[in-house]
């Protein structure tokens, strides 16, 4: 059957723009209103760590609680998570003297009901007292619980992270660092059942997923319109090195949080898009981290289950280890096969405060469709895809194994660290396709759309080390947080590439579109081995005078990359040097609101080749940025508003595939973007958490053959919010709601723009309830039902020549046990 796309009805273009941006900025300034809001509270100075058990000088007067838990967060340099509402009305109890912070709470809380726990060495949670048991006019000590070496310490609170470590490789508070930096937390991932890096990273500003419509074969991540997803994917600070075709993909159960730094990172990574990078967190253990188990179904008729489960070997926390594991099976949105099976265990040993060590494994298995394209008959898309689901597949196993490993030295304030990982990857994979030279649709009978077979094979090794020292001191008034390293990557890909003649045996036929095809698996014509070396030394100076906060780096980068066939054994081999820059100033205002500036420059050469098997020209990258960041005090919150112009020369696109060469890439000259981006994330109460954004980027080609134009699939505009809602009380106690909406611009489908795709708006939704409101003995089981694209609005994306379909309704059932 035959789809007209273009027939059905939608919102129009104006009218959804404008409500999907009135509703991000109407959430976004509920997210500043810090007055007369109950809200969960996160008093802060800065994030130095301080012992609980080291006696410090406090001078607080008895006064409202809050006020005095402001005080002694600046006072003590803490950090503390409470609820306004918890606290409201309550009187401190007079602090005078010297205590440590632990003693200094139980004083400043004495008689009010509350208790605290730390959850980290620098954090501490505030909750009230449970007093059921005792009669309600019996006034109540606080009680505590100290949190040992092994606490989650750098965990996001709720939705709102406050450090990361991908933008200066440090824990540099998100405050204090001058970057765009987006952090989707572990919450966020829950709350929402995300299933995919897509899925994960669809409301952050500046961010578009799938430029090649919904395509499981790839974790496809656009940041600023450049596809990190590729040459910007990290993992726990190191890259996930890619092939001549595949790509390593992440299970997002298998991570504590995504942090996306957007712009040029090259000064610390070397090699990247200038875009940005994804930084992928996997989990490790820790004291006060949940285990759970859960199970999922969804209406496309897919079964999954996983468990994520912490284990302390040792009764001292000198060792501990974490398993996480998932399977999933089944057809996804679109009658699209996405299987996978993971299994993650890592194990850390902390054997004093001054070393850290922590080894982990990751071994996955995927199995997919392998072609998403949908036919294109005149300009119009049909609801069929260019391969045949009887005849395709794509495998791919994937195993990786590293450590990190942190050692404080006594004699000296310095920091060694040494993050180093193997990785491996292997891929088979088959399909139909009739973008090639005298295939397609039959210019004799349009009925019939000819087609060949193509075959990939692909096993990829990689092993990276990134050697770090940081050290601390001062000159004069200014101090210094001094990083350098030295990190070497190599990877070595076997790739193998087949194709057959036009066959009728696998055309497609109007008239009989459900023809189940067969055959053989075409021969291997072209066999490539593909190596890459990287070798870079970096150093970073962060500075800090007063409120002021500099940062400078510089980076040295050689790099060889060789193309060898085994079948002629001729071949290129490159070799590259490049050094790249950053700096960077921001001012951070005691009133949480921080100002700043940045420079950076990228360079990153590539393993792709034309049309005439020549190895691509590195491109470079440079980026101007303005923002600000505002924390308010008192209210759990980040917003970050930035603008931004960011070029790329040498930029070049996929452009095909090549019975010869298979996939080559067409230059098309220097890319140049301008773009505005606000993004706010809020625990506004205990109950109530929201995220909203809005980007705009302006991208054109500045030189080249199509000069002028706006790169292909590039949205100008792009907006979401999600709001969740816990009821903590009353007759709907128990029960959790969500609703989200995300906006798409249209975008260029060609080089010549001469072809648009439709903008679009998505909704989605969550549902779930909390059985321990019914009774004491359920707590921790919870049923969740989650919609992904409620209105099934599958919108055409269509990619030079090639078409897709968005990501299509899909209803999922969440039965979890935490513990």
């Amino acid at each position: 059957m035959q789809v007209n796309k273009a027939g059905k009805a939608r919102l129009a273009k104006g009218l959804a723009y404008q409500l999907i941006c009135g509703a991000s900025l109407f959430a976004l300034a509920a997210g500043l209103i810090v007055t007369g809001v109950p809200a969960t509270a996160k008093a802060q100075q800065d994030n130095t760590s301080v012992s609980s058990a080291t006696p410090m000088e406090f001078s607080i007067p008895s006064q409202d609680l809050n006020q005095a838990l402001l005080t002694f967060a600046d006072q003590a340099n803490l950090q503390l998570f409470y609820d306004l509402d918890r606290v409201d009305g309550l009187q401190s109890s007079e602090l005078e003297g010297s205590y440590t912070p632990s003693d200094a709470l139980k004083v400043l809380l004495l008689g009010s009901g509350m208790t605290y726990r730390f959850t980290g060495e620098s954090t501490v949670s505030l909750s009230k007292m449970e007093t059921s048991d005792v009669d309600a006019s019996t006034v109540v000590d606080p009680v505590y619980v100290e949190a040992n070496a092994q606490s989650s310490s750098e965990l996001a609170h709720g939705y709102v992270a406050t450090t990361s470590s991908s933008g200066t490789k440090t824990s540099t508070p998100l405050i204090e660092t001058a970057k765009s930096i987006s952090v989707v937390t572990e919450q966020e991932i829950e709350d929402r059942a995300v299933a995919s890096i897509e899925d994960a990273v669809a409301y952050t500003a500046g961010v578009v997923t799938n430029n090649y419509g919904y395509d499981p074969r790839f974790d496809q991540v656009y940041v600023r319109g450049y596809p990190v997803h590729i040459y910007g994917d990290y993992r726990d600070g190191l890259r996930q090195m890619t092939g001549v075709y595949a790509t390593f993909r992440t299970e997002p159960y298998s991570l504590e949080q995504l942090e996306i730094v957007k712009g040029p990172t090259a000064a610390l990574y070397g090699q990247t898009t200038p875009g940005g990078l994804l930084n992928s967190v996997t989990k490790r253990p820790h004291k006060d981290a949940k285990n759970n188990v859960y199970g999922r179904f969804t209406d496309t008729e897919s079964y999954e289950g996983g468990f994520d489960y912490n284990l302390d070997i040792s009764e001292n926390g000198e060792w501990a280890s974490r398993f996480v594991g998932m399977a999933r099976y089944g057809e996804t949105s679109n009658d699209i096969q996405d299987d996978r099976q993971m299994f993650a265990p890592t194990i850390r040993w902390q054997p004093n405060e001054n070393t850290d060590l922590t080894v982990y494994t990751l071994l996955q298995h995927d199995e997919t469709d392998a072609s998403a394209t949908l036919l294109n008959l005149n300009g119009e898309v049909l609801d069929y895809r260019t391969s045949d689901a009887d005849y395709d597949y794509q495998k791919q196993d994937q195993f990786q194994v590293g450590y990190e490993l942190t050692h404080h030295l006594n004699s000296v304030p310095v920091t060694l660290a040494q993050n180093t990982r193997f990785g491996y990857f292997d891929l088979t994979a088959r399909y139909l396709t009739g973008g090639v030279a005298g295939a397609g649709w039959n210019p004799s009978d349009a009925n019939e759309y000819r087609r060949v077979a193509q075959a990939v094979q692909e096993t990829l090794w990689s092993a990276q080390v990134d050697n770090q020292a940081i050290t601390s001191f001062e000159t004069g008034e200014v101090s210094h947080e001094l990083l350098t390293g030295l990190d070497l990557m190599y990877s070595k890909s076997d790739y193998r590439f087949g194709s057959s003649a036009v066959l009728s045996d696998y055309s497609f036929y109007l008239d009989d579109p459900n023809r189940s095809i067969s055959g053989s698996t075409p021969a291997y014509t072209t066999l490539d081995d593909v190596t890459y070396n990287q070798t870079g030394v970096y150093v970073q100076d962060q500075l800090e005078y007063g409120n002021w906060h500099f940062n400078g780096g510089v980076r040295f980068d050689y790099a060889e990359r060789k193309r060898i066939s085994r079948l002629t054994n001729t071949g290129s081999t490159d070799y590259n040097t490049a050094t790249t820059f950053n700096a960077s100033a921001l001012y951070a205002f005691d009133n949480g609101v921080s100002p700043y500036v940045s420079w950076g420059t990228s360079f990153l050469p590539s393993t792709s080749q034309d049309i005439n098997g020549k190895m691509l020209t590195p491109t470079e990258g440079e980026q101007y940025e303005v923002g600000v960041k505002y924390e308010p005090i008192g209210f759990d919150s980040l917003v970050t508003v930035s603008a931004y112009r960011l070029t790329e020369d040498n930029v070049a696109r996929y452009a095909g595939y090549s019975t010869t060469i298979g996939s080559y890439y067409e230059p098309i000259g220097k890319l140049e973007s301008r773009g505005l981006e606000i993004e706010g994330k809020a625990n506004v109460t205990e109950s109530l958490s929201l995220v909203a954004n809005f980007a705009y980027n302006n991208a054109k080609i500045v030189k080249g053959s199509y000069r002028g134009n706006t790169p292909l699939v590039t949205p100008e505009k792009t907006a979401s919010t999600w709001v969740d809602y816990t009821f903590q009380s009353g007759p709907l106690s128990g029960f959790g709601l969500g609703v989200g909406v995300r906006y798409i611009d249209s975008s260029y489908a060609n080089y010549t723009n001469t072809s648009k795709n439709k903008s679009y708006t998505l909704l989605d939704a969550a549902i779930r309830y909390d059985f321990g409101a019914v009774s004491d003995k359920l707590e921790g089981l919870t049923l969740a039902i989650n919609g992904t694209n409620l209105a099934d609005n599958k919108a055409d994306i269509c990619n030079n020549g090639y078409c897709y379909q968005n990501e299509g309704q899909t209803i999922a059932a969440t039965l979890k046990y935490d513990w």
